[in-house]
């Protein structure tokens, strides 16, 4: 994921093995924000034992799961740049159809893929928060950059001195937070 889409966040997950009807399985997921994804809808990527499920996405368990999950909780919008894989191995795959096109919703596989998804989406919602964070203080800072000289002006003005106080160590304390910060 991190070579082919470059993404400014990435997180991978591994379920504990789990068991439905007898069989073991194991669910994998990983989700991906920014870098070289096109923003628009979000994409979803599905396998089973390594082997791309590539047709009839819409009825597959993984797909079901993703379209109920309420994204607007983890601060992704709805054309974020935002990429899912899910990967579920198992000796065997309980397929809808012979054709092994797409995931059978059974009960078991589907709460697994929950839980995995809503802790990828905490991490991402966790970097989002980050990042809004760091615009903000960003903007603020360029506030401060904007005004200072100018304020630092009036007062040496209404004080009626000749001599404007020292703000350049103040800007370039806003300049090292800045570069900290990126």
């Amino acid at each position: 994921m991190s070579q082919f889409f470059k993404p400014d966040f990435l997180e991978v997950y591994q379920r504990s093995a789990s068991a439905y009807s007898g069989f073991p399985f194991v669910v994998e997921m990983g989700i991906a924000y920014g870098g070289n994804i096109p923003p628009g809808k979000m994409t979803v990527y599905r396998f089973a034992n390594r082997i791309p499920l590539l047709y009839d996405e819409g009825s597959g368990v993984v797909l079901k799961v993703v379209n109920e999950t309420d994204w607007n909780r983890y601060k992704v919008k709805n054309e974020s740049p935002v990429v899912i894989v899910s990967h579920i191995c198992s000796t065997r795959i309980p397929y809808k159809t012979v054709g092994k096109e797409n995931v059978a919703d059974r009960e078991e596989i589907e709460k697994e893929i929950r839980l995995a998804l809503q802790y990828l989406s905490r991490k991402l919602a966790a970097y989002m928060s980050k990042r809004g964070l760091a615009e903000i203080e960003k903007k603020r800072a360029n506030l401060y950059l904007k005004y200072l000289p100018l304020i630092a002006q009036f007062s040496t003005e209404l004080a009626g001195k000749n001599k404007e106080p020292d703000y350049k160590k103040v800007i370039k304390d806003l300049n090292n937070v800045q570069v900290e910060e990126q």
